[in-house]
């Protein structure tokens, strides 16, 4: 997993269950789902996909102006 936070990056690999969805893996982070954007192996993803072997997955945080 890479987090972005934009003002650091931080690297880890983590160990996730079979079948764990990218909401789960989030909430099981504190990581509030709206207020970030995930990637997995480089796609945009949404908080229903399953996790799977191997995957990399990106958290990016949301940015919004105007």
């Amino acid at each position: 997993m890479v987090r972005d936070d934009l003002e650091e990056e931080e690297k880890r690999k983590l160990d996730v269950g079979e079948g764990t969805t990218v909401s789960e893996f989030l909430e099981d982070r504190g990581i509030e789902r709206q207020e970030v954007l995930v990637s997995r192996n480089g796609t945009i993803i949404s908080g229903s996909h399953m996790l799977e072997d191997g995957d990399t997955i990106e958290v990016f945080d949301v940015i919004a102006g105007g």
